[in-house]
């Protein structure tokens, strides 16, 4: 039996369409995409009342010396890091552990008005390992899993 060009054009775009549903058969927006920043870090700093908080910053470029540039996610431990894990700590409205933000362009950041961060790993010398997950007020969500790498710059708060 042989198929007609026609034919087997029609199969190939129905086996392409049914493969760009996902599996729950949910179609996903893309305000809820998955946003990809490949580099981590974490380092200290002083927090709005001038004691020692641990911050996270994840990019889409390399940094270097604690200077990070746009985009980027940071969020803000208040209080010093752990010293074992797995710690889990949640963002919810009140609460003041975590805090985060999202600054997409120089200037213009955006605070998370929900979400998560969880330490799965922690090395004062190697880093910190885990994930987050951050929601936002127009409905998108940032999430990811990291390795961050200690940055160490002068700290004098007070």
């Amino acid at each position: 039996m042989r198929l007609s060009m026609s034919e087997i054009l029609r199969g190939y775009a129905l086996t392409m369409a049914l493969l760009s549903f996902p599996l729950n058969g949910t179609p996903q927006s893309s305000a809820n995409a998955t946003s990809h920043f490949s580099f981590a870090y974490v380092q200290k700093d002083c927090g709005p009342t001038d004691g020692i908080v641990t911050d996270f910053y994840f990019t889409t470029k390399p940094s270097h010396g604690g200077k990070y540039k746009e985009p980027f996610l940071q969020g803000e431990l208040n209080r010093s890091l752990p010293t074992n894990a797995p710690q889990s700590y949640s963002m919810k409205s009140g609460k003041t552990d975590v805090h985060a933000w999202r600054c997409r362009r120089a200037g213009s950041c955006e605070t998370a008005t929900s979400g998560f961060l969880n330490l799965s790993k922690l090395s004062r010398d190697q880093g910190v390992s885990g994930e987050y997950e951050l929601h936002f007020g127009d409905g998108s969500v940032e999430r990811g899993s990291f390795a961050a790498v200690w940055q160490s710059h002068y700290l004098l708060c007070g």
